[in-house]
Order: structure tokens, then sequence, then C-alpha cells
């Protein structure tokens, strides 16, 4: 690889390769840091490992031009090839590496930035809800071609983008024997009567979808802390905008009532912390297949089991759905 690396520098810049250094994070591409004896002396390689369009390079390429055009700070792009990406090394420090040595003023401060960086990408609306795919195409569920057999019946277009993806994940677990029968059952109960609370209603939103400390990067700049650069955009998608405090969810930035209330004021509006919980234990789920598929049945078996805890706690139930609509 190093060999190859070098081609590529040699070929895209005309420079030397000083060091190569591969880059551990991540689990769609396989990246490394290169330092070169010109401008921009170092930079970020990265190699397609995912031929599928839903999370290819070219669909990053187009997330960060996106970005870029809105003025958010992500990654310039020095050079795009089907196979290999060659970006800017973002500067300043990963905020995942700097938050315990924070005090409790500058995390407030910190997370009323990350609230607003977030209302600035959930400001670019999209054509349609679904998976983004190269050059920003977006796949959805087209409505079924049959002849008409009277008028046409709405349906939330959110739900059902989000139920197609969803309910695989549940039935790939579905599919392990033995299944874990009773708590599937206590899972679809759960979503059906918290269709409320998914049922989103607004334009179709960009989603970084993997929103988190460890994705963004800080500065300190006349004693307080601003955002330099936010990374790794292979899981946004067009959908609801609460996707994007899953993560900040499970960190525990809504259990600690002043980052919630910086979170809130720096977004500028109120968060819909249940319909986060909700999506939240739909992507636990997808991720308990995820590990389960790869041969780690314990992990899996953990996840189910916060899964089913969570569900428990009466702070997360929620009004039977249906008796509301009947």
């Amino acid at each position: 690889m190093e060999d190859k690396i070098k081609e590529i520098i040699e070929k895209e810049f005309n420079a030397k390769t000083l060091e190569i250094k591969r880059i551990n994070e991540g689990y769609s591409h396989y990246m490394y840091e290169v330092k070169i004896d010109k401008e921009p002396f170092i930079l970020i390689i990265r190699f397609s490992n995912n031929k599928n369009e839903e999370s290819n390079l070219g669909k990053e390429k187009y997330v960060m031009e996106l970005l870029e055009k809105n003025k958010i700070p992500a990654p310039k792009i020095y050079v795009y090839d089907k196979e290999y990406m060659i970006i800017e090394k973002i500067k300043g420090i990963r905020l995942d590496t700097l938050w315990n040595s924070l005090n409790k003023d500058e995390k407030i401060e910190i997370t009323k930035k990350m609230g607003k960086l977030l209302s600035q990408i959930h400001s670019i609306k999209l054509e349609k809800f679904g998976v983004i795919q190269e050059g920003g195409k977006i796949k959805c569920d087209d409505p079924f071609k049959f002849r008409k057999m009277g008028e046409p019946i709405e349906y939330n277009l959110f739900l059902r983008e989000l139920f197609k993806g969803g309910f695989e994940d549940f039935a790939r677990l579905l599919s392990y024997n033995p299944p874990q029968k009773s708590l599937m059952i206590k899972i679809f109960t759960y979503l059906v009567n918290n269709l409320n609370k998914m049922a989103y209603q607004d334009p179709p939103t960009l989603i970084h979808g993997d929103y988190f400390p460890g994705h963004i990067f800080v500065e300190k700049e006349n004693g307080s802390y601003k955002i330099v650069g936010l990374i790794d955009f292979e899981f946004s998608n067009s959908y609801a905008p609460e996707f994007d405090f899953i993560k900040l969810h499970r960190q525990g930035f809504f259990e600690d009532i002043k980052l919630k209330a910086a979170l809130e004021e720096g977004y500028g509006k109120p968060i819909d912390e249940k319909a986060v919980e909700v999506f939240r234990l739909m992507r636990d789920l997808g991720f308990a297949w995820v590990v389960l598929e790869s041969g780690n049945k314990e992990l899996s078996d953990k996840t189910l089991k916060d899964i089913e805890k969570r569900i428990d706690t009466p702070s997360y139930k929620s009004h039977d759905f249906w008796s509301s609509v009947n």
C-alpha cells in the first residue's frame, strides 16, 4: 500500500512522500495520513472499501461539497478519484480527546456551538427522504406502479423510509436460531406505540448521521474554543433531524440538564428527546445485528439487553398510539 500511495502522491502533487501513517478509526474506508515535501505538507488519503453507492467516496464528495457551499467546516477536497479521495487534514484538536480535561463552563460553551453547527446542517433541505448516493442521488421507496383502482391514499413518506431500513435489521435478527422472540415482540410493540413520535412531517433534512465529539475538531482562540472542522460523512442521509442527536444522547448530553439546555440554545429550538430515544433504539437494533453478523454474540446480546432495559423504563414508555387515533 505504501508504494501505491507514493505513486499517487507523485502523480497528483508531483511531490515526494516523507511519511505514511495508517488511521485506524472509521468503518467503511482505509485512511492514511501522509506527509509530503510541498504544500499542503500533510493530507489525508481515503481508499474506497465499499462499492455500494450508499457509502462510497462519491457520496462523501457530494456531502462535503454541499457543506462547503453552505459555509460548514468540512475538509477541503484536493483530489477525487473513484478509488481514492485526497482531502485536507483538519487543523485543531479532536473534541473527544479534549473533553474530560475541560471545565464545566467550557463544556457548556462548546455544546452551544455544537448545537449551532447542527442547526446549520439541518437548514439544508433536500428533495426527498432516503439514502444519499453518489452524486447526490437519493434512493427512496418510490410508490408501487399499478393501474389505478381509486384515489391515491396518503402515507407518511418518512416512516416508509425509516421502516424500510429498520425492519430489515429486525428481520435479520429474527433469522437467527433461536431468535429472542419475546424481546422482538416487545420491540415491535414499543415501535408501534410510538409511531406518533416517529412520524416526522417536515421537509427532508440533511443529517450528518454520526455526530459526536469524535468527529468534531476545535481550536482555542481568545480564551474560548471554536469548532474548526467536522469529518466523516459516510452515514449522511436525507432524514429527520433528530437522528443527529442519537450519539449525543448515548453519551449523556441529555442527562446533564445544563448541557441539554446549552445544546438547545445553540440549536435554536427545543429538541424532541422522545423522538431521539425511539430513533436511538432503532439504531441500536441495527448495531445488534451488525455485531452478531460479525460473530460477536456477546456484544449483540448486551446491546439487546440494554434495549430491553430502556423499553421497560417508565420514562421511555409512551401512551398507546392506536388509542389516540381511534
